[in-house]
């Protein structure tokens, strides 16, 4: 054993002088090859491959090309996936799996109501705690199996074969071929690609499983009888262990220390499935969730505003960030958000509200200071939000700081890609600051709205305890002073609930 690996070490360092190591091994490789039972693959003499290892490999592709065009199907190939996993699975999870398949996602929605979205996280757990059994690793032993036997039956046949004939045309079983000898170093190559991609032959390997399951999703048929792909195994383990394929290769290289790695199928079916599933049912639930989210942001648009798609601010639009959509780029994040801000302070804030803090905090003979100071405070910091909105939205004027920078790289971006970088820091920059306002507007409102629902609970309190003169306040007001100061509690509360949708609660602090 060391004096082989000394000759190999020899000749990697490529020591020539007399008869190298090298050609020592070459001519033990020779000698070995003539002895060899499938000796008469190769002619040692010509340094040619013998038509005899073409009629092999002819043979070879004529029973197994069934099998390449039934796994060529793309459809079929999901038919497959899905009837190995199932093979495999427990009565109770394979009830789960079909409960979550299209057909049963839309009967569930007919039946499950609010309840839902809850019913498919459920099920997608119970889902994930089905997958963990040995089960289902013997449905992954036996899809790679297929997926060996895929690699397989793709390896191109014909090309190695128009080697040695080279009017061979694929899939033409009819015409007996013309097959003449080859130079080895021509078809190396091709065999080195063919002794990577060799199933496996062991005696545990469940055959007979693969080809029920390729049998079911072919309409009850053999693609090819189990008989027969036992006889190719036969034929190719015996191939195998002959290294006469090996042997050509090394001769054809000059190189004694040639070999070729198998390429051994590892996908895991299961985590590719059950990814999958996960992925379909989080979509369905993303999009009942979307809905919900656009029918609450309507309802509370129209109970706020008596109307849908208020627009108060001229560039930081929906309709204006569409561009951006457009170039697979980030759009104005925050822009309804902002839009119904600017429009809740113009058109609510800054006259119902106003003049009802005109009358409580002004006139009123407040018990305790600090809850009229926190409620004019959270008024007047909303208040003041209202320039920063419009200064916002101005940069994006054509003479604002944003505007023109934005334009031109919108221009650019199709030509120059480096473009969307440029455009994602000034949007970012844009909506980040757009949140900010949105994030400091929300408490405030939190705070005002908190404190017309004290002053309400108050009202009905004899004696009252916060607001000394209420009956004094009354007369100030035209219209009953607790309806409106329950009209406004509603009107706020409904407000900051909109705000939460639309800037996504997760970003609301």
């Amino acid at each position: 054993m060391p004096d082989i690996f000394n000759k190999v070490i020899s000749f990697v360092a490529g020591e020539n002088e007399g008869e190298s190591d090298k050609d020592i091994l070459l001519k033990q490789l020779t000698r070995e090859i003539t002895q060899n039972k499938h000796a008469k693959f190769y002619r040692a003499k010509q340094g040619d491959v013998d038509p005899s290892l073409g009629t092999y490999f002819f043979n070879l592709y004529r029973v197994i090309y069934p099998l390449s065009v039934f796994l060529k199907d793309p459809a079929r190939e999901a038919k497959i996936k899905r009837v190995t996993l199932e093979s495999f699975l427990d009565k109770n999870v394979l009830d789960i799996a079909k409960r979550l398949s299209s057909d049963g996602i839309a009967e569930l929605k007919k039946s499950a109501g609010e309840n839902l979205i809850k019913l498919l996280e459920e099920d997608l757990a119970a889902l994930a705690k089905g997958f963990d059994s040995p089960r289902i690793e013997a449905a992954d032993k036996s899809y790679n199996l297929i997926a060996s036997i895929r690699q397989f039956v793709f390896f191109d046949f014909c090309s190695l074969l128009r080697k040695f004939d080279p009017e061979m045309r694929e899939g033409d079983f009819l015409s007996q071929p013309k097959f003449a000898p080859v130079e080895a170093e021509i078809v190396v190559t091709e065999i080195a690609a063919f002794l990577s991609i060799l199933p496996a032959s062991g005696p545990d390997t469940d055959w007979k499983t693969v080809f029920e399951i390729l049998k079911y999703c072919n309409a009850g048929q053999d693609v090819v009888p189990l008989a027969q792909w036992n006889s190719v195994l036969v034929s190719l383990r015996d191939l195998k262990q002959s290294r006469i394929l090996d042997l050509i290769g090394k001769l054809a290289l000059n190189n004694p220390v040639w070999e070729v790695k198998p390429i051994v199928p590892h996908e895991t079916l299961s985590g590719s499935w059950l990814e999958e599933k996960n992925r379909e049912v989080r979509a369905v639930i993303a999009g009942i969730t979307g809905n919900q989210r656009n029918a609450q942001i309507s309802a509370l648009e129209k109970a706020v505003f008596n109307a849908s798609q208020i627009t108060r601010l001229a560039f930081y639009t929906y309709e204006k960030g569409k561009i951006l959509d457009d170039k697979e780029l980030d759009g104005y994040l925050y822009a309804p958000a902002l839009n119904h801000l600017a429009a809740f302070i113009q058109d609510y804030l800054s006259k119902e509200i106003h003049e009802l803090c005109d009358i409580i905090l002004i006139r009123g003979q407040w018990t305790n200071n600090a809850a009229s100071r926190a409620m004019s405070e959270g008024y007047h910091v909303v208040m003041e939000i209202t320039d920063e909105i419009t200064t916002l939205d101005l940069t994006l004027d054509e003479d604002g700081s944003n505007g023109p920078r934005l334009r031109g790289a919108l221009l650019r971006v199709d030509r120059d890609r480096t473009q969307a970088r440029y455009i994602k820091s000034i949007v970012s920059s844009i909506n980040e600051e757009a949140l900010n306002l949105i994030n400091r507007a929300v408490p405030s409102l939190i705070v005002v709205g908190k404190h017309f629902k004290m002053l309400l609970d108050d009202y009905e309190k004899k004696p009252y305890e916060l607001i000394m003169n209420w009956k004094e306040l009354a007369t100030f007001s035209k219209l009953p002073l607790v309806q409106r100061m329950a009209a406004a509690y509603k009107k706020i509360n409904y407000f900051v609930q909109l705000m939460i949708l639309e800037a996504k609660p997760e970003e609301v602090q």
